[in-house]
């Protein structure tokens, strides 16, 4: 997963894992997620993180 390729409100998980995370932008250096259902930033990843991201299907 590129940076280019985030859409706020879109649906990710880390790969092989069952925690679905909404996109909810990014703030200096951190894209944040918050986890569906649960309002507040569940996690932030750097850019180079982002490859440990995939869109859920």
């Amino acid at each position: 997963m590129k940076a280019e390729d985030l859409v706020r409100g879109g649906r990710y998980n880390w790969k092989d894992q069952p925690e679905r995370l909404t996109y909810f932008g990014k703030s200096g250096s951190w894209h944040q997620f918050e986890l569906v259902g649960i309002q507040g930033i569940w996690c932030e990843i750097l850019d180079e993180d982002l490859k440990f991201i995939e869109e859920t299907k």
